[in-house]
């Protein structure tokens, strides 16, 4: 449903109408109570931390927990979430900066399609007009990564069509601790990391410092610090407060421009732009207060707020020369047609700044009416954006200031809330209905164009409902599921409002999502799950490579596919001391266009949709010993697919569109623990393949991606050796 009213207008209907569920759930309180909420020790969860919670759960779901980024010695969190059936990781720059996962063949380009938060609190530039994850959070701080893929998602909003992933923080200890890394690796790699916490009657800290730097795989340095602090204060039994606070910081040298066909063949390690700079600056604090009033109410307010300054200067560049134009030099092959880059003497600056503010409720009530026990999640939040835009153009290809050649702000303003009720029919079996109310209104002011002073303003809003519903039975060791619910993502700004200040009436993306599964747990020896998947797109949004990025209207589109998991413990199954473990996780996305609205004639009906990887695997094994040992071996693989909606089966001269062709890795880390000491020792070698080399002394590389604008390889080797103090 979309309006022309002006963006300032109160949207006084839909807040009457989430003031009432409000009202209606805080009085169910009063109704029969049940069994106690989980405790959270002041931690903003999505999922839990128990085996317990994750079972309830509607829908598939997964967590990664403490003990598996031990084992695996993960470089970014987008390396630990490749172990989640239904996700595709897309590599960019190596060292996961940047992340870009898809979820059962959605898009992965930014993690744009998923919900992301960081204890609970949403961290993307913008969640409502630009999704776009360009600050990834450091794994070395965090505790577990829980991963919602079914209806349970539209709890949190307002990206429902592929899930939840919540980074959850370390939580505060009970006692004194101090952990001290530092690791070491070939092409400078460095990353130390400090973080200590302690309890004292009932006031309970944590402080984290983490440093990053390192030469890069391809001439893309980069160097980041993140600093990290949180308190949770006992205000009585049944209140608690936690305070959050972190700033990163990071400068890379990323960039746009990937290779050309023949530049990859010759040497996949050059960068034709080494001067590309990228700037990323981040604030952000929260604020959770919980109230537990009884045993079967919790109530839980979050307010929060942080800015973004994201910096990127890129030097310009063309396809293909253009008459009267000197260039500063040429890269790659230019006998090729469109097999080189022409380089300016210029640089282009995209200057932004954003910044986000929401204040959230969620309330959880137990109680029973007649023989029916409920369980009602209901809550509403606030959610304000507001960002600036600037263009900027220097007069040679190391000015990163230079004229200001476009200006655009863009503000919004959202109000949401959502109601779930799980009911417990007979026995074991429970019905779990809920609803979203999304409400977005929004603003654009184009102030400059061209260089040109202009002053052209528009706005719009959207609105919508947002059902689902899942059937679940839960047995002693066996859980099975199925569930529905409407997939939703709210219109871009930029692509709402047209340059010209005019609403282009944009449609919100919507889907039909629908899952069946099982999950199967025998004690802690045998974990095992599978879900069967279908999601129907009336209009996917999907990425156009180049240099700028653009988004267009793919039309409606259908995934269909499995994921399954397994994990077998065969030390626990025998009560060895020793564990000695196996795991397998496995993808298939059948994910095609069905009918677009920019192929009238039906060319590309039955093409695969753009980064849908049919078949993704990530086989492991390992070891834990009771005296400090441990070891693990990790093989993961993605199979062949396309970049475009044409299905290019053979690579174009630029590297931009054609296939990806299938690639393997293989992961090996080794780690020790002194536990009298608190001294251990750790070594890795992240893509043992990339150390072997052709008879040119190529190393063995595959194409990661071919966004934004030309081949990105990956699968570069990287050794790490690190030392470990924890006490």
């Amino acid at each position: 449903m979309r309006s022309h009213r002006p963006a300032h207008r109160a949207p006084t209907r839909v807040a009457a109408a989430l003031g009432a569920l409000l009202d209606a759930s805080t009085a169910a309180a009063q109704d029969r109570p049940a069994a106690p909420p989980e405790p959270t020790g002041g931690e903003a969860t999505v999922v839990g931390s128990s085996s317990r919670a994750l079972s309830r759960l509607p829908g598939a779901t997964t967590v990664v927990g403490e003990r598996e980024l031990e084992r695996t010695q993960s470089l970014s969190a987008g390396e630990a979430l490749r172990r989640v059936p239904g996700l595709y990781v897309r590599d960019e720059e190596g060292m996961g900066l940047r992340p870009n996962i898809g979820v059962r063949g959605l898009d992965p380009t930014r993690s744009r399609r998923v919900l992301i938060l960081e204890d609970g609190m949403p961290i993307s530039l913008a969640p409502y007009s630009e999704p776009e994850m360009y600050y990834n959070p450091p794994i070395e701080r965090m505790g577990r990564v829980e991963v919602i893929r079914g209806a349970g998602s539209i709890l949190y909003g307002p990206q429902t069509i592929g899930g939840v992933i919540n980074y959850v923080t370390a939580p505060v200890p009970d006692r004194l601790r101090l952990t001290l890394r530092t690791t070491l690796g070939d092409r400078g790699l460095f990353i130390g990391h400090m973080m200590a916490g302690d309890r004292v009657g009932n006031v309970g800290y944590t402080v984290s410092v983490l440093r990053r730097q390192g030469a890069g795989f391809r001439q893309m340095g980069f160097e980041a610090t993140d600093v990290f602090g949180k308190l949770v204060v006992r205000l009585d039994a049944r209140q608690e407060l936690l305070v959050r606070i972190g700033v990163y910081d990071e400068t890379s040298h990323a960039t746009y421009l990937g290779l050309t066909s023949s530049m990859y063949e010759r040497d996949p390690t050059q960068n034709p732009v080494p001067g590309d700079v990228f700037d990323l600056r981040r604030y952000g604090a929260g604020v959770v207060h919980t109230w537990r009033p009884g045993p079967s109410v919790e109530l839980r307010t979050m307010a929060y707020g942080y800015t973004t300054g994201r910096d990127w200067s890129r030097q310009i560049y063309d396809r293909d020369p253009v008459a009267g134009v000197a260039y500063e030099r040429v890269a790659g092959d230019p006998a090729i047609p469109r097999g080189a880059v022409y380089l300016r003497n210029q640089m282009g600056t995209n200057a932004r700044g954003y910044s986000v503010a929401g204040v959230e409720s969620r309330l959880r009530v137990r109680f029973g009416t007649g023989p029916l026990r409920h369980e009602l999640d209901t809550g509403v939040r606030v959610l304000a954006e507001d960002m600036i835009l600037r263009r900027l153009l220097g007069e040679t290809s190391t000015d990163r200031t230079g004229a200001v050649f476009a200006e655009d702000v863009r503000r919004g303003v959202a109000l949401s809330g959502y109601l779930q009720d799980r009911v417990n029919l007979i026995g074991r079996l429970e019905f779990i209905p809920g609803l979203r109310v999304e409400s977005f209104f929004f603003e654009r002011e184009i102030r400059r164009d061209a260089g040109m002073l202009v002053n052209r303003t528009g706005g719009g809003s959207t609105a919508s409902l947002i059902p689902g519903a899942t059937l679940r039975w839960a047995g002693d060791t066996v859980t099975v599921f199925g569930g529905v619910h409407l997939g939703y993502a709210p219109p871009r700004i930029a692509a709402a409002i047209t340059p010209m200040g005019t609403d282009s009436q944009l449609a919100a993306e919507r889907s039909i999502n629908s899952e069946l599964g099982v999950r199967v747990e025998r004690g802690a020896a045998l974990r095992a799950e599978a879900t069967a998947f279908w999601t129907e797109f009336q209009n996917e949004i999907v990425t156009v490579g180049g240099n700028e990025s653009e988004f267009r209207n793919g039309g409606t589109t259908r995934h269909l596919g499995v994921e399954a998991a397994a994990t077998f413990d065969l030390g626990r199954a025998l009560r060895w001391g020793t564990s000695v473990y196996a795991s397998a996780r496995y993808t298939f996305v059948d994910a095609r266009l069905v009918r677009s609205p920019n192929d009238p004639d039906g060319s590309l009906n039955g093409n695969l949709v753009p980064y849908a990887v049919p078949h993704t695997m990530v086989l492991s094994g390992g070891f834990d010993a009771p005296f400090g040992l441990g070891a693990q071996a990790t093989w993961s693989y993605a199979s062949r697919h396309f970049t475009d909606t044409d299905n290019t089966p053979e690579a174009t001269p630029d590297g931009v569109n054609g296939p990806i062709p299938a690639y393997w890795t293989l992961d090996l880390a080794l780690r020790y623990s002194h536990r009298r000491s608190g001294l251990g020792a750790t070594l890795a070698v992240k893509s043992v393949q990339g150390y072997v080399t052709d008879a040119q002394s190529r190393p063995n590389t595959y194409i990661a991606s071919r966004a934004p604008d030309g081949i990105f390889p990956g699968g570069f080797g990287q050794v790490m050796v690190g030392l470990r103090y924890d006490r």
